[in-house]
């Protein structure tokens, strides 16, 4: 084993997105009239999961994505909506002040850092994906991030290991390790790329017809592996 880069996805892995999206949903729907549950809540995370699917798989644009899912939401729950970029704007201001790390993210990080070349690759928008990154406190520990939006295209699309590896400058794809949550979109970047994968936490893996080279629980875990 000869890894050179860790390649990092962002959110449920570095950055904990299910709290920063929970606390922006609440401020910006309540805002605009909506009485927030814990329903609401689930059903807008299934929706945007769903999008966010549809968007890796090149079905639909990012466009689309985030003027789809509020009026939506409007819809199903009898609020008026109250036109375009207004409650996509607020969401996404709030979505930017979420920074807080994974649990152990830090200690990791730190501890590989100089080691190895540290990447972030992350689906996402780059305006909030920065600010984010940039005050979760892991930037010292980070030789450079990748954000969608500005790369072009999403993970798992090929395209998008091949803008990593012409920035980085080295074509050897073993001397990469992408590490990440998602089936879809990181394990599916690495399948599709040719370079080996570590799936951290429990998502499911059956019915797919590729696997992670690896799968852990923890972050902390991955260390195990690089010492191999």
């Amino acid at each position: 084993m000869a890894y050179k880069y860790l390649l990092f996805d962002c959110d449920r892995t570095l950055l904990d997105f299910n709290k920063a999206m929970v606390n922006a949903l609440k401020l910006m729907l309540t805002k605009y009239g909506f009485t927030v549950t814990d329903e609401m809540i689930s059903f807008y995370n299934s929706l945007n999961e769903s999008l966010w699917k549809q968007l890796e798989e090149g079905l639909i644009t990012k466009e689309q994505l985030v003027h789809t899912r509020f009026p939506v939401m409007c819809s199903r729950y009898g609020v008026p909506y109250p036109g375009k970029e207004k409650m996509e704007t607020d969401y996404f201001v709030s979505l930017a002040e979420g920074h807080d790390i994974m649990e152990g993210a830090d200690e990791v990080l730190k501890n590989l850092y100089g080691r190895y070349g540290i990447l972030v690759i992350t689906n996402g928008f780059v305006e909030v994906q920065k600010k984010r990154m940039s005050e979760s406190g892991l930037m010292p520990y980070v030789d450079y991030v990748f954000i969608s939006e500005a790369v072009g295209v999403s993970k798992p699309d090929p395209k998008f290991m091949d803008a990593v590896i012409a920035h980085i400058g080295d074509e050897d794809k073993s001397h990469y390790l992408i590490i990440g949550d998602s089936m879809n979109a990181d394990i599916a970047l690495g399948n599709n790329s040719g370079v080996d994968t570590v799936l951290v936490g429990s998502a499911e893996i059956k019915g797919y017809d590729f696997q992670p080279t690896y799968r852990i629980e923890t972050l902390k875990e991955i260390e195990k592996i690089l010492e191999g």
